[in-house]
């Protein structure tokens, strides 16, 4: 297995019901309503990795592919090494798949209880069963609680439990659809910390996590992959996304004061393509952001001109752009980096 999920050329294409008026005007037309556009992705087994985008992206689409619960129009997924079209029972004792739905529970059942009836859908009986469900109640830390309904459960307790019951089969792979959705900041913390830290680092389990918080995203995964409107728009660590975004470097010099004879000095170097007055990202008056096109090399360039002027220089350091001002760069100005 070269990886834990590869996707190629995946397309998925809906087809809405027609209003009762469109068989009379159009009886013959199919309107088609495209979900994913062409993915492409590779993931490495024991990475964590995050695929964040807006509502409507296409974030659920996939993972239900990926998962066997809908099939793609064209393209190809592998999930384990098996084809998730072909081989889909083998995909299916090879996953655990978690989402955000309490309803996917019995609320009359306890935690134990619906852990056993999962279980036994899962062709785990008996002793085996038994052993596999004490072990997630500890690793979930439920089994003070595996004997409450889980209609007395927290949001947090549903969602854990939920977990245990995708790790159920001891997944390879786990594939977790924005799982901290409806949870206060606290739970949602602290279960962040349990998939991070209990699921990963120490089983060494694969996680594919599905979200539209840009937190979590910064905070938990190894790799992101940003989609919009069914197009994979970047994909890589947060330090290679920025450095794809990044064709021209920004840079924040304060001065002890800034002059006219500064900036006329500033628009004369050609490597800067821009300068800000005052800096948008500083609200001091005497600091100024300059646009370098240029590999780096031309930085000592700018200092070595402006020391020539006899003004004190401050500070000279660059502008480092958040996951936020990434995310809005991609979607909202539809750029593909």
């Amino acid at each position: 297995m070269k990886y834990a999920v590869e996707v190629i050329d995946l397309v998925k294409n809906y087809q809405p019901l027609k209003k009762y008026k469109d068989y009379f005007i159009s009886p013959f037309k199919k309107n088609i309503v495209p979900a994913l556009k062409g993915v492409n992705l590779k993931i490495e087994g024991g990475e964590f990795f995050g695929l964040l985008g807006p509502n409507g992206a296409g974030k659920t689409t996939l993972i239900k592919i990926l998962a066997t619960l809908i099939l793609p129009t064209s393209g190809k997924a592998l999930v384990a090494g098996y084809d998730v079209k072909e081989n889909e029972r083998l995909v299916r004792k090879s996953i655990g798949y978690v989402v955000s739905e309490e309803r996917s529970s019995f609320w009359r059942l306890t935690g134990r209880q619906n852990l056993e009836f999962f279980a036994s859908l899962n062709n785990l009986n008996g002793i085996e069963a038994k052993k596999r469900i004490e072990e997630l109640l500890e690793i979930t830390e439920l089994k003070n609680d595996a004997d409450k309904y889980f209609k007395d459960y927290s949001t947090g307790m549903k969602q854990k439990l939920g977990i245990a019951r995708g790790m159920l089969t001891d997944p390879q792979i786990l594939f977790l659809d924005e799982p901290t959705k409806s949870l206060d900041p606290s739970t949602a913390r602290h279960l962040r910390n349990f998939i991070k830290k209990d699921i990963v680092e120490k089983q060494g389990k694969t996680v594919f996590f599905a979200t539209h918080n840009l937190v979590e995203a910064e905070s938990l995964c190894d790799r992101i992959a940003i989609i919009d409107k069914g197009v994979i728009k970047a994909c890589g660590s947060l330090s290679e996304i920025r450095r794809l975004l990044i064709g021209k470097k920004k840079f924040i010099i304060k001065f002890e004061k800034i002059e006219e004879r500064v900036v006329e000095k500033l628009k004369n170097i050609k490597s800067i393509t821009d300068i800000k007055i005052p800096a948008s990202s500083s609200q001091d008056e005497n600091a100024c952001e300059i646009e370098v096109d240029g590999e780096g090399e031309e930085i000592s360039e700018i200092i070595k001109e402006l020391s020539l002027l006899d003004i004190k220089l401050l500070s000279f350091f660059p502008v480092i752009p958040s996951l936020e001002e990434i995310f809005s760069q991609v979607t909202e100005k539809g750029e593909k980096i």
